[in-house]
This record gives C-alpha cells, structure tokens and sequence, in this order.
C-alpha cells in the first residue's frame, strides 16, 4: 500500500525546524556564517523528560557507584568551529533493523574511508591510529567522548584502557552489552599529552561525528565529559558541566544526557552515584536494553 503523499506545507515547516536547529547550533558554536544544509527528513519530535528525584529508580549497581559525592572541577573547554565535510547519504526510514545494521554499516565503512589519511588540523601530525569508533551500527545509544588518549591512539579503537574498562561497567550496567552500543569521540586524533582538543581540531572533526549520528540514528547520545558536550553544542565553555548534567538536553532532535568522563569518575569515584542517575535519564527512551544489570561473567557467556 502506497503512503499518501506529503503536504507541501508540512515539508516546508519540518525544513524550516531543521534549519532553525542548525542556526541554534552554530550559535552556541560561535560560528557567524552557517552553510545551508541539503534538504533532509528531518527527525520527528520527541518529547523531553524532566528529572525528578522523587522518583523511584533503580539500586544502582555496587561494582559501578560509589556513595563519596566530593564536588567536581569542571576544567576549562575550547569552542569549536565547524568546518565543511561532505555528507553520506541518510538510512532509509522504516527499514526493518537488521537490513538497517547492514546499511548503516556500509554507510560508516565509507565514511571511515573517507577519513583514513585525514591531514585536516594538526593532530593528525601525531596520530599512531585514527580511532573512527565503534559498535553496533544501528545502536539505539551512542556514547560520545572528548578525544583519543594513549591506550585509543595506539589501538585504533575508542576508549580502551581504564577509562574504557570503566565505561564498559557503565553499559553493562544499563542493560547492554559494550557491543550493542556505538562508542566515538568529537576528535577522531590524540591530542599530544591527552590535552584538550583545540577549537579548530573540534571543529574540524564536528562534521565527521554529526554523519555518525545520522548515519546511525540512534534514540539517545550520552556525552561523556565537558568537552564533548561542548563539541556537541550543548555547554557553553565558559559553562559547568554539574549545571547541566541531570537534565534530559536535545541534540538535532534526540534525547542527550551530559555526564562525567569515565576518566574523572576514575579520578574522583564519589561522583559514581551522579553518572548513574544521568544514565538513568535515558532508560524511557530505550526499547532494547535488559531491565537486569548484565554481571561481568555473562558478557563472556554472551559475546
């Protein structure tokens, strides 16, 4: 049965939302002049879910929180400035979800490739790997981190090491395996000595992390740390990330947590209950994840 056609206007007003969402953007980006973007679907809207404490939640699981709450040192974040990229084409809406994995899969290989060899800012000088990112290509969740460190850079994937061992508590903890989610950062390139990403190396990979996002369509994004929700937009840098966390934030449309760094909460495991309580934000928006915390033996019995 073919779908009746689309009204004109209706086309018209979800454009004009879209182009109204990317001017927002680049304002909270500093950007003066925006490109206009190429005609697409854009995003249904979906409806944001205030936080309330008075609510019952889960236990938060024991291996993962920590009940020390010491104040955290949101460190200083550059501004990014968008730079152009050309952009692969959008999943088709509607597909059922394993032919979308297969597309979706297709769609990161190019983009991958189109990245290999990148030379765009001057990280690229120090690379060992590109770390592109990783998981499920059609995730209902992706986790967006602030930048390569030593572990990442010399592997080639996204957040390994400590912080990744801890991150991927986090997730089990949810309910998912670490492969049913989709893991990246907002620079694809190691800062020499793990420091902040400049403004213009942000802005060089923005446009390669906006195509994951919209090649992968997920449900919910998570930003994991200051800097990333700066890249993404949704903190001003002079800005606190404990102002903004514990709050459901949109992002071109989707539901975004902002919480701390894996690497922070390494560093200050007090704050372990707050991450958790961000995290729980995203559970009404998630169909997929098990109402069970996944133990650390059945991800072995699971894989």
């Amino acid at each position: 049965m073919e779908a009746p056609p689309l009204d004109p206007r209706q086309e018209l007003a979800d454009l004009a939302l879209a182009v109204r969402g990317l001017t927002e953007l680049d304002r909270l980006l500093g950007v003066r002049l925006s490109p206009v973007p190429s005609p697409a679907p854009a995003p249904p809207p979906r409806a944001s879910v205030a936080s309330s404490r008075d609510e019952d939640a889960p236990i938060p699981p024991p291996s993962f929180v920590n009940r020390n709450q010491p104040s955290p040192r949101p460190s200083p974040s550059p501004r990014p400035r968008p730079a152009a990229v050309a952009k692969a084409p959008l999943p088709e809406a509607g597909l059922p979800l394993p032919q979308r994995r297969v597309q979706n899969e297709g769609r990161l290989h190019g983009l991958a490739s189109q990245m290999m060899g990148c030379q765009k800012c001057g990280l690229s000088k120090g690379r060992t790997k590109l770390v592109f990112g990783q998981g499920d290509a059609a995730a209902e969740l992706v986790f967006v981190g602030e930048g390569p460190g030593y572990h990442e850079d010399m592997q080639g994937l996204a957040f390994v090491g400590p912080s990744g061992s801890l991150l991927t508590k986090m997730i089990n903890a949810m309910g998912y395996l670490r492969e049913e989610v989709f893991i990246c950062n907002v620079v694809k390139c190691r800062p020499p000595r793990n420091r902040n990403p400049q403004p213009d190396e942000m802005g060089t990979c923005l446009p390669f992390l906006r195509q994951q996002l919209e090649i992968i369509q997920p449900k919910v994004i998570c930003a994991l740390g200051k800097t990333a929700a700066v890249g993404l937009g949704l903190l001003n840098p002079d800005a606190s990330l404990g102002g903004k966390r514990g709050q459901l934030l949109q992002w071109e449309g989707i539901p975004t947590v902002l919480t701390y760094h894996p690497a922070y909460l390494l560093r200050t495991p007090g704050e372990k209950r707050k991450a958790w309580a961000d995290l729980q934000l995203t559970f009404p928006h998630l169909e997929r994840r098990r109402p069970e915390p996944i133990k650390p033996d059945e991800t072995e019995r699971r894989s």
